[in-house]
């Protein structure tokens, strides 16, 4: 072999084993996820976004979620030895108030919240992979669908500059569940932060949440409220108008339930429905059942309301009255405990509220209140009250003429004999 060959192997020989260190430094630093680099002087960082996502119309609900890490491998061993020389790291939270507002998109609300950094203040023993795993630990609020998600996430820390000290020079983030508990794939940042450098960290758990009243008794109140008054003089608070209701269903509310409907007179539920089928009887009296996207009609007459019962906040509804004749419609509507907004709609027609764009159900109060007034009636003819002070009047018309005549005759008779 001459010695020119020897020297191109030689090169070759160098260049694979090159490559293949490369390869193998490459393989190591992409398992864990993608990576963001920091430095000496500013160490990589990481912070977790918590979404809440909620119906329109919600109230943000007071809560701290919390977020564990457990100990997975250090440089890829899981020994007990291992996992012991790993620093512990303390829970990290984020914190929601009934006053965080949030953004609101296609009829749901987000609000959005991050931790603080995750690794700030962690002492680290030595150089080396350090990876944990993230979940949220489980509430107990009633409505709130808790995130199932996991991240694996791997902290790499060097040596630096001076002896003995070390920093995060990467991070890199793996999605092990997504927020369903369903295996998840695939790798994320956990470093960009509204707090630290950018947008919000893509570490995220989303949680879901569904407002429902907690009234139950239809005496003490409703989560939505229709009610009927007939007004005027001649008006028939005995006849019955036909109302046709329609609900949909609030977003992140499973299936199709069927929420209770009560007619109500007064504080007292009344036994019988006109022209609606009663569903059932319980506590506190004949209540009917109504499901979101299936519209109902039931009849009420002067003094009688719907108190729709349990729908959750976000829950949209529509509402339209048959026409009447001679009767004038109005209705006055209340969202979310605001301010009554009045419709009024015009004699012998139908009024429609919540259409083309349904109604809103927030978590304050929520009605509206229909008032049908009957046309003025002006009396003809003679009044039985009346008759005797017209007899009276008659009888002094009639004596009258009858002097009248009388006199004039005398004077006839008086004038003819002179």
């Amino acid at each position: 072999m001459t010695k020119k060959s020897k020297t191109l192997r030689a090169f070759l020989t160098l260049a694979l084993a090159l490559v293949l260190c490369l390869s193998t430094i490459t393989t190591a630093f992409a398992a864990p996820g993608p990576i963001t680099g920091g430095t000496e002087l500013v160490p990589a960082q990481a912070v977790i976004t918590k979404a809440l996502q909620m119906p329109e119309g919600t109230v943000t609900p007071a809560e701290t979620f919390t977020f564990t890490f457990a100990k997975k491998d250090l440089d890829g061993l899981s020994t007990t030895t291992a996992l012991a020389d790993m620093p512990a790291i303390t829970s990290k939270t984020a914190a929601f108030t009934a006053t965080d507002t949030g953004t609101t998109a296609s009829s749901v609300k987000t609000v959005s919240k991050e931790t603080a950094s995750l690794f700030a203040g962690v002492i680290w023993p030595h150089a080396g992979v350090y990876t944990y795993t993230v979940t949220e630990t489980a509430g107990t609020t009633a409505g709130m669908s808790y995130s199932q998600a996991s991240y694996d996430i791997s902290v790499y820390v060097a040596n630096g500059t001076t002896s003995g000290s070390l920093y995060v020079a990467a991070i890199g983030t793996s999605i092990v569940k997504t927020d369903n508990g369903t295996a998840g794939s695939g790798k994320t940042d956990p470093t960009a932060s509204t707090t630290i450098s950018g947008a919000s960290s893509a570490m995220m758990f989303t949680n879901t949440y569904i407002q429902t009243p907690t009234v139950v008794d239809p005496t003490l109140g409703d989560a939505l409220s229709v009610s009927k008054t007939v007004a005027g003089t001649y008006g028939n608070q005995q006849m019955y108008f036909p109302f046709t209701v329609s609900l949909t269903q609030a977003m992140f509310v499973p299936g199709t339930p069927a929420y209770k409907v009560y007619v109500m007179e007064g504080t007292t539920v009344a036994t019988t429905a006109a022209n609606a089928t009663i569903s059932g009887t319980d506590t506190y009296g004949a209540y009917i059942n109504v499901t979101a996207g299936t519209p109902i009609t039931i009849n009420l007459k002067h003094g009688q309301r719907l108190a729709f019962m349990g729908l959750p906040t976000g829950t949209t509804y529509s509402v339209t009255e048959a026409a009447a004749a001679d009767y004038t419609p109005s209705a006055s509507v209340v969202v979310n405990g605001g301010a009554p907004a009045v419709t009024n709609g015009t004699v012998s027609t139908a009024l429609s509220i919540g259409s083309p764009t349904a109604i809103i159900i927030g978590a304050n109060s929520n009605s509206a209140a229909y008032t049908n007034t009957y046309k003025n009636v002006t009396p003809t003819g003679i009044s039985l009250n009346n008759l005797p002070f017209i007899m009276m009047i008659g009888l002094a018309v009639i004596a009258l003429a009858a002097y009248i005549v009388v006199k004039s005759r005398k004077r006839t008779a008086y004038d003819s004999k002179h």
